[in-house]
């Protein structure tokens, strides 16, 4: 073979490496973390940040690189939102902010990439309370225009047959 050849054949060899390479696929396996089951209410920032990291380490050493991530659990924020209140799952009260302030989401995305984890983050798009029981704020959405919602079972929810209701979710 001259020298030439050698070349191209190295040349050829290393696409064929860098082709194949570059198409494997990446396996998602990932963990969903939730809101709503209260496990977080009634913590201290501290706490909550001390029970996230007990879950994500564990999730990490089985394999885990991906979370999602409950932040919108009922028309309400586990994040600063200029749209929506903070969550009851989050301080106990829908719209008291938490104390000493902290932001879980971001808080979860700096972990999870500090971990070389995914975050997804998980919205509950039209739900907006679980039960009848629930008491919003005055000043929610739901009880400053009320025909925007329906009530089934129990629960209210955004009524996706209005635009303004899509139009208000995508900008979540």
């Amino acid at each position: 073979m001259n020298r030439t050849t050698k070349i191209i054949f190295a040349t050829l060899l290393t696409l064929i490496s860098l082709t194949t390479f570059a198409q494997q696929k990446r396996e998602f396996r990932g963990a969903w973390i939730q809101a709503v089951n209260g496990q977080f209410i009634g913590m201290t920032p501290a706490q909550m940040q001390g029970t996230l990291t007990t879950q994500l380490d564990a999730l990490q050493r089985a394999g885990i690189n991906a979370i999602i991530f409950q932040v919108r659990p009922e028309a309400d924020a586990l994040y600063l939102s200029y749209y929506e209140p903070w969550s009851r799952y989050l301080t106990g009260e829908q719209g008291v902010a938490p104390e000493p302030y902290w932001d879980p989401l971001q808080w979860m995305i700096d972990q999870c990439h500090s971990r070389g984890m995914e975050l997804h983050a998980w919205l509950n798009p039209y739900r907006v309370t679980s039960s009848a029981k629930e008491v919003l704020p005055q000043d929610h959405l739901v009880n400053r225009e009320p025909h925007r919602f329906f009530k089934y079972n129990g629960q209210t929810f955004f009524d996706p047959a209005y635009e303004e209701n899509r139009q208000y979710i995508c900008q979540i």
